[in-house]
């Protein structure tokens, strides 16, 4: 990734969202990743790394490291691919977030995107908490 598209990347994050429910923890290209922390409507704080090895080229890589590990409302693993769940195969414990299709994706899409719909994500997880049905009820694709 440029420095240019670092800067409009940063400018893009912090114009669309509210500090209350977003803060940076790191963002560099030394170890190309964001780390953020995001706060949900119930005032719960996750922490979630999107990985940018490859960005803006191929979809990022989005995992909720912290709390850690994640599990359904069952209490079972949220570590397997799961369309009902809206999950890919999670590394170290973390759940990995399926946000974008592949075949959706283009180098014009920013950061900014990805964080919302991880955002929704997060909601759409903690709604699967209350009500037990699976974040496909709530998400498309």
């Amino acid at each position: 990734m440029t420095q240019e598209r670092l800067n409009q990347e940063y400018r893009g994050l912090t114009e669309y969202f509210q500090e209350k429910t977003f803060k940076f923890v790191k963002f560099n290209t030394d170890a190309p990743a964001l780390v953020i922390a995001q706060q949900t409507n119930s005032g719960k704080i996750y922490t979630v790394e999107i990985k940018l090895a490859n960005f803006p080229n191929s979809v990022p890589d989005a995992f909720i490291t912290n709390p850690k590990p994640l599990l359904t409302r069952s209490r079972e693993t949220m570590l397997v691919a799961s369309h009902e769940m809206h999950t890919l195969s999670g590394e170290n414990g973390c759940v990995k977030v399926c946000h974008y299709h592949p075949s959706d994706w283009h180098p014009n899409v920013f950061l900014y995107k990805v964080v919302v719909k991880i955002r929704i994500w997060l909601e759409m997880y903690e709604t699967h908490l209350k009500t037990g049905r699976p974040l496909s009820n709530y998400l498309s694709g």
